[in-house]
């Protein structure tokens, strides 16, 4: 039963595989509102239903993915100054008077990875509010005809 739940259980979680793929996992937190991007250095080779349940609790509030310890990744654990794993970084946007824009690299240094410690440690870095990109024309376009038609449909049955 547990197998079957974490199976279905959604997941918005992202694998970085190298220095290509954090750069896009970064292009896309831009592109999304300057979310705060998560890294979770993990040596489990299957995402957890802790992990599961973190990406769905803050989704459109934080970007996570997950970062193993291969070849590829040697790079960026060396970046981030990882030795020992488990291992969670957190990197938003500074808001600090004259370092605005720049990256500022939040470590988790709580005792253990337990579900309420993480929620207190990300919600203190997350969004506020989730963040929805804004709608493009063609979808606005075919809201309001939707409506319209909403409309014209509600006059002749009246």
């Amino acid at each position: 039963m547990k197998r079957f739940l974490d199976e279905q259980m959604p997941s918005f979680i992202e694998t970085i595989r190298g220095t290509k793929d954090l750069t896009t996992f970064t292009e896309k937190a831009e592109r999304n509102g300057a979310l705060p991007r998560v890294l979770l250095f993990t040596s489990k080779a299957k995402t957890s239903s802790l992990t599961k349940f973190i990406s769905t609790e803050f989704r459109r509030r934080i970007l996570l993915a997950e970062v193993y310890p291969t070849k590829t990744n040697k790079e960026i654990m060396d970046k981030f100054g990882i030795t020992d794993l488990p291992a969670m970084v957190v990197i938003r946007k500074s808001e600090q008077e004259g370092e605005e824009g720049m990256d500022e690299v939040i470590r988790y240094e709580g005792d253990g990875y337990t579900k309420n410690k993480l929620l207190t440690f990300l919600s203190a870095h997350a969004l506020k509010e989730p963040y929805f990109p804004p709608k493009k024309k063609n979808e606005e376009a075919k809201d309001e005809q939707a409506e319209q038609d909403k409309k014209k449909k509600e006059k002749v049955e009246l």
